[in-house]
């Protein structure tokens, strides 16, 4: 305690204490004078062993440092400027997507009590769903004990009279406002009450982007009735702008739960068990002291008693599985219906997006060292001269580092401005929730800081290294530097070129099926409690009334309509390998409306029950070298061979599919596919007409394939946006990069240079001087640039439709930018060399 409280002594009182030595010192100094007793000493050195015995004296000289670097800095602006840039674009590229990340992923929703919240889904070893049944949510409900409270949310489209476009509407429980601590903006939200069903207009609450939207922040909105489904509501407020729910989703409106049957007449989500298209989300809330794996223990008991009460409608060891709830990216699942998965695509292409834009970070501190290794060869004397006095080596390193980290913390702040511009257009590219926080919080300044330090250790140590042991001459730190801002730039330029590419055939390339003409129309028969003969009925009705338009080629029956968002699996497995197979309950038009080839055998008819018919694919998975038909699949006979069609997974080219026929059972859950001659966008309307003059209280969903599949492809689009300009930004910092390099060399070999010239060297052989230093390092940063990005393209291959590894075109044109891009930026610098005096030149030490 004595030696921490000396030092504390002396942190405090530095400068007393120092002063007082100085005078106590000049007294000795003064005595000895008279006394004649000699000399004392360089006063100066005993002044810092003293302060050595005082310790903690590396906070004086951290600050002698950094003034001393400051002044260096400032001493060369053209290198500062273009230094703190450099780091500005590495650093604010990570910054944007680490925030990205963050708003999306980790940071917690802007409700009460995140961190309580936990979300569930249904789960037993053969079955799958993200939706619940109403019933089994109230049952747990009223009977949980480790749950404060249970929320739910249902979601369907709803019109409002007046609008072309339907309405995002999130249909939730009474207490979800109220539980998850929103507030109005105006008027107020849902109270518990409003979870009785009573004779009174049903009331909506309004998101603030649809109320600026729809009624342009008109205040006096509050008590006005709109129509939606041909049935009036009243709008009771609108919420604050910071609320989005607990989902990505971006609802224009909220009902209560207990108004889904007013709105979607003939619902049964409040009664029926089965949850195919009919459905809700579940969240619930931890008592304090209760952990996720309690709740899930005591909701299996739960279970066990349902089902001793609905053996049919409880699953065989059903249980509930929970994740955190309180977090955007959790509880967004849309997957309905026994025996499908979620498959989460934008977690790989994330990954790989993450990795291009670290290679940024990396190309910006190769660029910044090959430019502090340049500016080294003008400071030599400095350094000397400090050694000269006395400066040791590990003195020099250390002021060298301190001034790279005084580059790091300006290009972290020029950084993390940068980064939310971009993380802002990003935002808005993607069509993200305008209610995500994107302000910077600890975890982006933490991660800012240590990216930032990161980065100084990567372009300051090694550089550091060399200029304080004056070893001019060694070229293996350069070509390392040189190699890793090549191959850095080659990977982001080849990856940008392939998704380029995948972009220009994506449009052209056949995934498997004819889409371009047909129109999809979803009735969502189940949702309005049709039983399997109304909905038999209704279809047939449907499908007499579609044919007999003008210009419809024909009309086909699907339960997973292509490119939709529902799909349903059956996971099997062969040789120790599970895959997914996608089935779909399809009538005897369906290949012809579709335009899939019947490879052999037959199609499905009228009449088959036990029949199937599968992909190409399936059939090398399932069978190679064998014939399928005849052959048993989940209990059906194979009667058919058709072609492999990507009609859900567009990004997997081995997609496997099973066809079964429409069944009673699916008949309410079916959609309509109809094909026509003309423009699919002329007939739109007069399907959409012809689907609700069947029953006005069903309003269908209609949508073109061609929409759907430009749709899918809008991740290829964003991701080949976003890495085409970390390619362009990798080639900017190539190109600075290079410049710095090859005015490196041409100070190192100037008095080389100098005496080739005079002795009558060309230009040739005096560029050749400076370029063939570059050429092994370039090289080798070029093929390993190549290798990485064919890795990485193997994942994008499997995540983004279109993208092909072995695409020579896009390789070539990459390199091919890259070389000349960086040949012309080296060509400036270069042209010093040939200008050099060769006497001058002799003249250099």
């Amino acid at each position: 305690m004595g030696e921490m409280f000396r030092r504390l002594r002396y942190l405090v009182n530095r400068r007393r204490l120092d002063r007082e030595l100085g005078d106590e010192m000049e007294f000795h100094r003064e005595m000895a004078a008279r006394e004649g007793s000699g000399p004392v000493g360089n006063t100066l050195r005993l002044r810092e062993e003293a302060r050595d015995a005082w310790g903690w004296t590396w906070i004086d000289r951290l600050g002698q440092d950094l003034r001393y670097g400051i002044r260096m800095l400032r001493r060369s602006p053209g290198f500062s400027v273009a230094a703190v840039l450099m780091l500005a674009i590495g650093i604010g590229v990570n910054v944007a997507a680490f925030g990205f990340i963050n708003a999306a992923f980790i940071k917690p929703l802007p409700v009460r009590d995140p961190g309580s919240l936990l979300h569930f889904e249904r789960q037993s070893p053969e079955r799958y769903a993200s939706d619940l049944p109403y019933p089994e949510v109230a049952f747990i409900r009223d009977y949980a004990r480790t749950l404060s409270a249970v929320l739910a949310q249902a979601r369907n489209p709803l019109t409002l009279e007046g609008s072309e476009r339907p309405l995002a509407a999130q249909f939730v429980t009474g207490n979800f406002f109220t539980e998850l601590g929103a507030s109005a903006r105006i008027g107020r939200v849902f109270t518990p009450d409003e979870d009785r069903t009573g004779a009174a207009a049903p009331v909506v609450v309004l998101s603030h982007r649809f109320w600026q939207r729809q009624f342009g922040g008109d205040g006096s909105v509050v008590g006005r009735s709109i129509s939606l489904n041909h049935r009036p509501a009243t709008i009771i407020g609108v919420v604050s702008e910071s609320f989005g729910g607990l989902t990505l989703d971006d609802p224009d409106v909220w009902v209560p739960l207990s108004r889904h049957p007013d709105l979607i007449r003939g619902s049964t989500l409040l009664t029926a068990f089965s949850n195919d298209d009919n459905g809700v989300r579940m969240w619930g809330r931890m008592r304090p002291g209760v952990t996720a794996a309690a709740v899930e223990h005591e909701l299996q008991s739960l279970l066990q008693r349902l089902r001793a009460e609905h053996p049919n409608d409880i699953w065989e060891h059903e249980r509930l599985v929970s994740e955190p709830g309180g977090r955007p990216g959790h509880g967004g699942g849309s997957s309905r219906g026994s025996g499908q998965r979620r498959a989460s695509k934008a977690g790989p292409t994330l990954a790989v997006v993450g990795a291009l834009t670290l290679l940024i970070l990396a190309a910006a501190c190769g660029n910044l060292g090959s430019l502090l290794l340049a500016r080294g060869v003008s400071r030599s004397r400095e350094i000397g001269v400090r050694i000269a006095v006395g400066a040791g080596v590990p003195r020099i390193i250390r002021q060298l580092f301190t001034e790279s980290l005084l580059l790091a913390g300006l290009g972290s702040l020029a950084g993390l401005g940068l980064g939310q511009v971009i993380l802002r257009l990003l935002m808005s590219a993607s069509g993200a929730p305008t209610w995500l926080d994107m302000t910077p919080d600890w975890r982006v300044v933490a991660f800012t800081i240590s990216v930032a330090f990161v980065a100084a250790i990567l372009f300051g140590f090694a550089p550091a290294l060399q200029v304080a042991r004056q070893r001019r001459r060694s070229t293996a730190i350069r070509q390392i530097l040189i190699g890793v801002q090549v191959a850095a730039s080659c990977v982001l330029l080849i990856v940008a070129g392939l998704l380029v590419r995948a972009l220009d055939r994506m449009i052209t390339v056949d995934p498997g099926f004819a889409y371009q003409q047909v129109i999809a129309i979803n009735p969502g028969l189940a949702s309005h409690g049709y039983s399997a003969a109304r909905a038999g009925a209704y279809l047939a009705t449907m499908r007499t009334r579609l044919e007999s338009l003008p210009g419809v080629v024909s009309v086909a029956m699907a339960s997973t309509p292509p490119l939709g968002g529902k799909t349903t699996v059956i996971e099997i497995e062969i040789d120790g390998r599970r895959t997914a197979v996608h089935v779909n309950h399809v009538d005897e038009q369906f290949l012809t409306t579709l335009g899939i080839p019947l490879r052999r055998g037959r199609a499905l008819g009228r009449g088959d029950t036990r029949s199937a018919m599968v992909s190409e694919s399936l059939a090398r998975w399932l069978w190679p070298g064998q014939d399928p038909l005849g052959k048993e699949f989940d209990h059906r006979t194979v009667v058919g061979l058709v072609g492999s069609a990507r009609q859900t997974a567009l990004q997997d080219p081995d997609a496997v599919e099973v066809y079964f026929p429409v069944e009673p059972e699916v008949l309410p859950s079916v959609s309509m596919l109809v094909k026509v001659s003309g423009r699919p966008e002329d007939a739109v309307r007069a399907v959409a007409a012809t689907a609700e003059a069947i029953d006005p209280d069903v309003f269908a969903a209609v949508e073109m394939l061609q929409t759907a599949f430009h749709r899918k492809l809008e991740v290829n689009e964003l991701t080949a946006l976003g890495v085409s300009l970390l390619g362009v930004s990798a080639l900017l910092l190539a190109c600075a990069g290079i410049v710095g390099l090859v005015a490196y060399a041409v100070a190192q070999h100037t008095k080389e240079i100098g005496i080739r010239i005079a002795l009558g060297a060309s230009g040739a052989q005096v560029l050749s001087v400076v370029v063939r230093q570059l050429s092994r390092p370039v090289v080798a940063g070029l093929l390993t640039g190549t290798g990485a990005a064919a890795a990485l393209t193997q994942i994008l291959r499997r995540e983004l439709y279109g993208v092909s590894h072995l695409d020579p075109v896009a390789y070539l044109a990459a390199i091919g930018v890259f070389v000349g891009t960086v040949a012309i930026a080296a060509w400036w610098p270069a042209r010093r060399a040939l200008r050099i005096d060769p006497l001058n030149a002799l003249r250099i030490d």
